[in-house]
């Protein structure tokens, strides 16, 4: 089992909640709320994983985990964010950090994830996603990742309007809508998607 995580968030009921959600896992749990924080914890000890928040008021959760692995470069890194975005996953992967899981539904994600970490003894080679929009949703969808299959979905529906399938740019919002609605409930997002796709819908059929 990992025996030392590092979890860094601004928001402090954010990190109460994810040191006590950790610990009831029987992890041991150390908790910065400051990228300054984060640097004088891993000075102090040595850890397996690293949590850390993408969005910092001082700097963001990349730069945070350059000046880590500066100072432990075996540290394993989980980029935790409320921002999620299909570029921001690329560059993490291009990073070789270990994963990048949206805040959305954290609860699904983050213990298998660590686990994972615990049960690997070499890091794994960064993820590769399909070119294909579609079957990249399908991966994110089986790793539970309904936020970013959702995003991915939304991309591809953008490329069927500018190619005037509306028809197939409907089915892609609405498939969004789906995958959003289980991530984040009927949220702003998940409302706007919905709407896209009537929207596409209503020029499908006038056309």
């Amino acid at each position: 089992m990992v025996s030392r995580i590092l979890v860094m968030d601004d928001d402090l009921l954010a990190l109460e909640s994810l040191e006590d959600y950790l610990k009831q896992a029987d992890y041991a749990v150390t908790t910065a709320s400051s990228a300054r924080e984060a640097v004088d914890r891993v000075r102090e000890a040595a850890y397996d994983v690293a949590l850390l928040d993408m969005k910092m008021p001082e700097m963001d959760g990349f730069q945070v985990a350059a000046m880590l692995r500066q100072l432990q470069p075996n540290l394993r890194i989980v980029i935790f964010t409320g921002y999620a975005s299909l570029e921001t996953e690329a560059r993490a992967a291009q990073l070789d950090f270990y994963e990048y899981l949206p805040k959305s539904n954290w609860y699904d994600l983050l213990l298998p994830t660590i686990e994972r970490v615990s049960a690997e003894e070499e890091p794994r080679l960064p993820k590769q996603r399909p070119v294909d929009l579609e079957k990249a949703a399908a991966q994110y969808a089986d790793e539970g990742k309904w936020e970013m299959a959702a995003m991915a979905l939304e991309q591809a529906a953008r490329i069927a309007e500018f190619t005037h399938e509306w028809q197939n740019a409907a089915a892609l919002y609405e498939r969004a809508f789906e995958h959003m609605k289980r991530a984040r409930g009927l949220s702003v997002e998940s409302q706007r998607l919905q709407e896209l796709a009537e929207c596409a819908q209503r020029i499908a059929e006038e056309g």
